[in-house]
């Protein structure tokens, strides 16, 4: 691994973040060396909102990496986020004469014969990943290495990646001198690294409230099974204070960092905000619509999802937009009638909310890393 530490990129919905990273010599941890920032104006689900701009964003984070570790960045792991995403399963049997002991050309076999998806109109197919196996019809298994059974049943996930991003993308790159790129499906990144930090081995809901987006992410296993992406966040929740109380936006995202929704206010009581005072009670009213709204937004998005659901599935909130309001998580819980805990690392390299997306695509580049030839490798352009 050249420089000893992998580069990400990862594109949020109002920065794009680019760290350098290397693996804790015989343990999951890694150890971030430098990052990068850059704002920008985000993306909906077919178009950037600035396209003349993203150029010098993606240049301007990944360049500062650069400067920091002295290095020059010439293979890169880019994170494609959840708009510009799409997730697929497909499931393959093997049947054997007789018991055999299950190796990893039988995994390779299945997963190739569960690809059931190999043309699909505007998107690239990335590599599938497999979920879990069934041995012999009753025993479920996530690393059937070295098993015996007379049949091996996989149910395999399939990622693909909208043409229109890796084509924007590509060329900046290109231009930077990177010419070793691969993508990786950011929600299923974040998905598995926040399932593994939080001891989920079976089903996981992950939903990532950011500044203009939210992703609703359910894995199980080791892979994502699902994922929905919808324009709510962080952003909306100060917009709707701006439009109510006549504030700029710059106060409303300061009065954000102040909110308490776990207080009882009573009549008078205000949030100072750089001077600007708002009503608390008709602020916190403010706030709690707009978090019913991506509640209702959570809860819609698994009419899309054709996976049965165990009733106990934790649900984990990542990203900047909801975990950092104080009884916001809390609020949410409430709303979608479900415990909702907030993903929290007790390494202080990945305790940040806003970075955990960062965190997952770190933790999928070591893991391609280490099995780069094998068959877990993604895309490679």
């Amino acid at each position: 691994m050249k420089n000893s530490f992998i580069t990400i990129l990862d594109f949020g919905s109002s920065k794009i973040t680019c760290m350098a990273a290397s693996k804790v010599a015989g343990r999951e941890d890694f150890l971030i060396r430098a990052v990068g920032q850059s704002s920008y104006n985000g993306f909906d689900e077919n178009s950037w909102y600035e396209p003349d701009k993203l150029a010098e964003a993606v240049t301007d984070a990944i360049s500062q990496v650069e400067r920091k570790t002295e290095t020059t960045v010439r293979e890169l792991y880019v994170g494609v986020p959840g708009a510009f995403c799409a997730t697929a399963t497909g499931e393959a049997s093997l049947t054997f004469h007789s018991k055999k002991k299950i190796d990893s050309d039988d995994v390779k076999e299945l997963v190739e014969k569960a690809k059931i998806y190999d043309n699909v109109s505007d998107y690239l197919a990335l590599e599938g990943k497999p979920v879990y196996f069934i041995l012999d019809g009753v025993l479920k298994n996530y690393d059937p290495v070295g098993s015996v059974a007379s049949k091996i049943t996989a149910l395999v996930s399939f990622s693909f990646i909208k043409n229109t991003f890796r084509n924007s993308v590509s060329p900046i790159l290109l231009d930077k001198g990177i010419k070793k790129v691969t993508y990786v499906n950011a929600c299923d990144a974040e998905a598995q690294f926040v399932a593994q930090s939080c001891g989920c081995i079976d089903y996981c809901i992950v939903v990532d409230v950011g500044h203009i987006t939210t992703n609703v992410m359910l894995c199980g296993g080791k892979s994502l099974l699902f994922s929905r992406s919808f324009a709510l966040g962080s952003g909306y929740l100060a917009s709707d204070l701006c439009q109510v109380e006549g504030c700029s936006y710059g106060v409303a995202m300061s009065a954000l960092s102040k909110v308490n929704f776990s207080l009882e206010f009573k009549e008078g009581d205000c949030y100072n905000v750089n001077g600007t005072a708002l009503d608390a009670r008709r602020t916190n009213e403010i706030l709690k619509a707009r978090i019913a709204q991506i509640a209702d937004y959570i809860v819609k998005s698994f009419q899309y999802c054709d996976k049965e659901i165990p009733y106990n599935t934790p649900i984990v909130l990542t990203g900047g937009g909801l975990t950092y309001l104080r009884g916001g998580a809390h609020l949410l819980s409430e709303y979608l009638g479900k415990n909702v805990r907030v993903y929290e690392s007790v390494n202080p390299q990945t305790n940040r909310n806003e970075y955990v997306s960062c965190y997952g695509v770190i933790r999928e580049a070591i893991n391609q890393n280490s099995v780069k030839n094998g068959f877990f490798s993604f895309f490679r352009k």
